[in-house]
């Protein structure tokens, strides 16, 4: 079993996280602190005494996103709940790869909220992040180059990324850009 937690840190104590979700701010103590922030910048594996704890925080605060699974599936099948949420940056460090790169374009430029299932798509089908498909103005020109006929019924892009080739490197490039702490998932 894996989870990884949801949120954004809004501030760290000793013992006490003040975490904020979906409008909701939340004070963690102790244990549960502990749990919330190593599940925060990476996928965890959920250790027999943490059951309780995770179970709590993912059913009664949403605070994690849990799978019964372990490795890259497991961890795309947690992202596919998530939503992927920009902390803007000014600039790209030198150090970050250019898949993190390209995918930080498309998470802060795109004019709307990218799925973990849409960002392996662009990826797997080589679509960068230019003028044409970027901003509010271009939502739907990008709605439409992501889903088509084949790929619109409810379910059916989510099942096909999951097997894409590109899934783990996307995936590689979202959990750099959540340990860089430039992107929080809700």
């Amino acid at each position: 079993m894996m989870y990884l937690s949801k949120g954004l840190l809004l501030r760290k104590n000793e013992n006490a996280l003040t975490v904020s979700h979906c409008g909701a701010v939340y004070e963690l103590t102790d244990e549960r602190a502990a749990v919330w922030e190593s599940g925060r910048q990476e996928p965890r594996e959920i250790t027999p005494d943490q059951e309780q704890i995770i179970k709590e925080l993912a059913k009664k605060n949403g605070l994690v996103e849990t799978s019964p699974d372990t490795g890259n599936g497991a961890v795309f099948r947690i992202l596919v709940n998530c939503v992927i949420c920009p902390i803007e940056k000014p600039t790209f460090p030198a150090l970050w790869s250019q898949p993190e790169r390209r995918l930080y374009n498309w998470i802060t430029k795109a004019g709307l909220r990218l799925t973990i299932a849409e960002l392996v798509y662009l990826n797997e089908n080589r679509i960068e992040p230019a003028h044409g498909l970027l901003g509010e103005q271009n939502r739907q020109t990008l709605t439409e180059t992501i889903y088509n006929a084949n790929s619109i019924a409810d379910g059916i892009l989510e099942s096909r990324m999951e097997r894409s080739p590109e899934r783990d490197g996307t995936i590689s490039a979202v959990m750099g850009l959540l340990r860089r702490n430039v992107i929080f998932l809700v």
